[in-house]
């Protein structure tokens, strides 16, 4: 059996990428900074995986792993030079130090490094920042799509979506995984856009559109009437915005319909405030905000979603959500015209801006 080296044992590592490693035969050992957990897994060697959809419930159990702390170096180093694979769900900001550890290692053989983060280029960015130059780790970009609500601390059981899919970049030539209904190698560029736009966008406009009309938790907005309304709305803009973008013909009413379906599982219990929270970061230049509103303008097509949120972001004072108030004396308080010119940093921004958004 080949051997799968995971840093994270969080609740996305546990939920979706141990069980799927372990589909494509891989022995599983996570590695974390949490004494508790490392000892909670290693004395209990399974758990079990619970997975929700609107068709019903499923359970799985996932049996015979490890793990192995951060700060173990011996255990650690040995377990990275027998790995084949070497994967991570740690957050953007972790995953250039875990490179570099790995990386630092004296590799006698080719492996590979996929970090699955929710990130742009999280391996390749890793890599190409790094200051080791390692030719036997042979690096993949993935997007990763799973929605994992927030779980008890004190278990290692995780509730997920049953919905999940892991996109590996098909230039690099590599297949680490197997295909199947959850594994596919596709062009990165399109697949990661239309992740974030249509998924994490959609997310981040219901989550303010909540706020601004009183629901606490995601699948209430898709449930009231105007919320399911204005899901559809947004969603189809979005999709518009990503079809301007790849320049392809696909068919993306499954696919919106299937997300719409995903955010609306009231078992989820996906609070708003905590979609809402980081403003600054998911409103900014380039993110799943502007870019595809600005490829809407650009080609002068419908922004009535796009401009009632920036209506409810600029007007609102939502103190209850993480980084807003911030955000607000930063960039809002100056008014449309600031964030348009120094936020979004569009120097030459024409009329259509103020005509269709408001100064």
């Amino acid at each position: 059996m080949k051997l799968a080296v995971h840093f994270g044992a969080g609740n996305i590592g546990r939920g979706f990428i141990a069980p799927t490693l372990q589909a494509n035969n891989y022995e599983v050992i996570f590695v974390d900074v949490n004494t508790d957990l490392i000892e909670q897994i290693n004395s209990e060697g399974q758990y079990s995986i619970k997975s929700l959809s609107l068709d019903g419930i499923s359970h799985e159990e996932i049996k015979d792993i490890k793990a192995v702390n951060l700060n173990d170096s011996e255990q650690l180093k040995n377990n990275l030079l027998n790995a084949d694979l070497i994967t991570t769900s740690v957050g953007p900001k972790f995953v250039e130090g875990v490179y570099e550890k790995v990386a630092t290692l004296n590799h006698k053989r080719n492996q590979t490094f996929i970090a699955f983060e929710n990130m742009y280029k999280a391996s390749s960015n890793a890599s190409s920042n790094s200051k080791s130059l390692n030719t036997k780790l042979k690096i993949i970009d993935a997007v990763v799509d799973k929605i994992v609500p927030p779980q008890p601390p004190t278990s290692l059981n995780v509730i997920v979506e049953t919905y999940g899919s892991i996109i590996l970049d098909i230039s690099t030539g590599l297949q680490p995984l197997k295909k199947s209904e959850i594994i596919s190698y596709k062009n990165y560029e399109n697949e990661f856009y239309k992740k974030l736009w249509l998924l994490n966008g959609l997310h981040l406009q219901l989550a303010y559109y909540g706020l601004a009309n009183g629901h606490t938790f995601i699948h209430e907005v898709i449930e009231s009437k105007d919320g399911r309304e204005f899901a559809k709305l947004s969603v189809n803009s979005l999709a518009e915005a990503y079809a301007l973008l790849s320049q392809s013909n696909e068919n993306l009413d499954e696919f919106t319909n299937t997300i719409v379906d995903r955010l609306a599982l009231p078992e989820i219990k996906d609070e708003v405030v905590r979609v809402a929270r980081n403003p600054e970061i998911k409103f900014s230049k380039d993110e799943r905000f502007e870019y595809p509103l600005r490829l809407l303008i650009s080609h002068d097509k419908n922004i009535d979603a796009f401009r009632k949120i920036l209506d409810i972001v600029t007007s609102g004072d939502y103190q209850q959500v993480e980084g807003f108030s911030n955000f607000k004396e930063d960039v809002l308080e100056k008014g449309k015209s600031n964030i348009y010119n120094d936020f979004w940093e569009l120097e030459n921004y024409s009329k259509s801006y103020i005509e269709r958004l408001g100064s």
